[in-house]
């Protein structure tokens, strides 16, 4: 199994010394959070960002950006920004040679807005994207996002989401978004297991999505775990934890990791 450290923690940071930060905590893969200050015009500044990046000696995957990002808004002029976002981010996945792209497949902002709507416009949008995709050869993963209230895919749903898209689409589990929404972890691992590349890892006490280290909320992780090696796969284990948390608590949860067999 890979380890990796999400930068989601030191958002708003500048992006080398971020890297710099979690690599002297023991980062060897880095998933770089295409938000905040430090990522300001991205598109603009890439061939810099990627020569900063490719000094450093360790691995990167690379998530799209999320804040005021929504794949399935209700405004076209939204959606055809988070698109461009999402293209822009594959561009710079490729120059740094980033294993995985991380994609949110869109939310709800309302209730009273059609689910069946934003599932047909996230299929279109994830299509293009495979499409555009074919000039730079990324591993593109659809996450599971969102709230009971937000989230447009039940389990069920998120299980058979990818089954009439390109084989180029994998999937990437958010164990803590997954909690929230009441999921049965461990079965959902199983059921897509041969399109399951990654799992985000952070806890929560099922009612905020609070991004906590491992085993400070409600989660049953043994299960989660059993899974995991009882699905064969070689997967990419993410500590994504919430912005401002210690960097000595990523180390103790790739400690945690590796204790527990991975």
């Amino acid at each position: 199994m890979l380890i990796s450290y999400s930068e989601l923690c030191l958002i708003g940071g500048n992006v080398g010394e971020n890297v710099d930060a979690m690599i002297g905590r023991g980062a060897e893969n880095i998933e770089l959070m295409l938000d905040g200050q430090g990522w300001e015009q991205f598109q603009l500044r890439m061939e810099s960002l990627a020569r900063c990046l490719l000094e450093r000696k360790v691995g990167y995957s690379v998530h799209v950006p999320v804040w005021d990002v929504n794949l399935t808004s209700e405004s076209s002029y939204i959606r055809e920004a988070a698109l461009e976002s999402y293209r822009q981010s594959i561009v710079f996945a490729s120059m740094i040679g980033a294993s995985h792209v991380v994609l949110h497949p869109g939310a709800r902002s309302d209730r009273h807005f059609s689910a069946d709507l934003a599932r047909r416009r996230a299929r279109e949008a994830l299509s293009a994207l495979v499409d555009f995709n074919k000039a730079y050869g990324r591993l593109l993963l659809v996450e599971n996002i969102g709230s009971p209230e937000s989230s447009i895919l039940s389990q069920k749903e998120f299980a058979e989401f990818l089954s009439e898209q390109s084989p180029e689409l994998g999937y990437i589990v958010d164990v803590g978004h997954a909690f929230l929404n009441g999921w049965d972890i461990p079965a959902l691992i199983g059921s897509i297991k041969d399109r399951l590349f990654a799992l985000h890892l952070h806890d929560n006490d099922g009612k905020l999505d609070a991004h906590l280290p491992l085993g400070e909320g409600a989660i049953d992780w043994q299960g989660i775990f059993e899974a995991v090696k009882k699905s064969g796969r070689e997967l990419d284990l993410i500590l994504e934890y919430n912005i401002g948390t210690e960097l000595s608590r990523l180390a103790e949860g790739k400690a945690l990791l590796e204790a527990a067999g991975f």
